[in-house]
């Protein structure tokens, strides 16, 4: 159900049970006047505390197929979301749980994973790729937490996506997550391409090259292609600018 139907339900659920509180407090009775107003006053305040409670319950938790437990669970299985979550996103139709860290948490392992790159777009890129792609892949059925999969040491694609996005946000770098049937991986803009594999797989977005980045490949160079085509792809979104990118503006080149 559509969130602004949930609150309108409610309130018109609070409006006929106050208005009935009302007429119970109006029939005459033996009681002062005053204790009839102190009587109406506290269930003016009940049903208030309790219109609040369930429109917060309403806006912030809905049911929603997410694709993250897809696999995991019978198809349309609905899981409880709150829209207030950071990281749910729509894509192509599809409700989507992100989880990068947030700005400033990795930066002092950015900084360090990135020395000696003097300022140097694709050393910093592949560095920071580098500490990724070592991290064990595991599978789990959720969307983890950038700085969690860091503390652990292990996660499969979303989480290790994850990552290696927060680690090019706080080095100020683009890239855009591309989702394909299980699976997810990123594709990143590098301006010196000169350590890139001769046959670099890259998409073309706007006019912008994004070269293939997947984080579940050990030892992989940035630029290698993963096999996956955009004939496979069910969507590509931008997190930095938090937007869906149209597929009429994407072109697949190698080389």
């Amino acid at each position: 159900m559509d969130i602004t139907l949930k609150i309108l339900l409610v309130v018109a659920i609070a409006v006929v049970v106050y208005r009935e509180i009302v007429k119970s407090t109006s029939v005459p009775s033996s009681h002062p006047s005053h204790t009839k107003s102190k009587a109406s006053f506290l269930s003016l305040l009940s049903v208030g505390a309790v219109v609040t409670v369930f429109t917060y319950a309403g806006m912030s938790v809905t049911l929603i197929e997410t694709r993250d437990l897809r696999p995991y669970l019978p198809p349309h299985t609905p899981q409880m979301v709150s829209i207030f979550d950071k990281g749910v996103i729509e894509v192509n139709h599809m409700v989507i749980k992100t989880n990068l860290a947030s700005q400033g948490e990795l930066a002092s392992l950015a900084q360090h994973l990135t020395e000696g790159c003097e300022g140097d777009d694709g050393c910093e890129i592949q560095k920071l790729f580098d500490y990724v792609t070592a991290i064990p892949y595991r599978s789990d059925h959720t969307s983890r937490n950038a700085k969690e999969v860091v503390q652990s040491g292990w996660g499969d694609c979303d989480d290790k996506s994850n990552l290696f996005a927060s680690l090019l946000n706080e080095r100020n770098i683009d890239y855009k997550f591309v989702y394909v049937p299980k699976h997810v991986f990123v594709v990143v803009h590098v301006k010196n391409t000169q350590q890139l594999p001769f046959l670099a797989a890259k998409l073309i977005i706007e006019g912008k090259p994004y070269y293939y980045a997947e984080t579940t490949a050990s030892g992989a160079r940035i630029g290698e292609f993963n096999g996956q085509f955009p004939y496979n792809f069910e969507g590509i979104y931008d997190l930095r600018n938090h937007h869906e990118i149209a597929p009429e503006r994407v072109s697949f080149r190698i080389g």
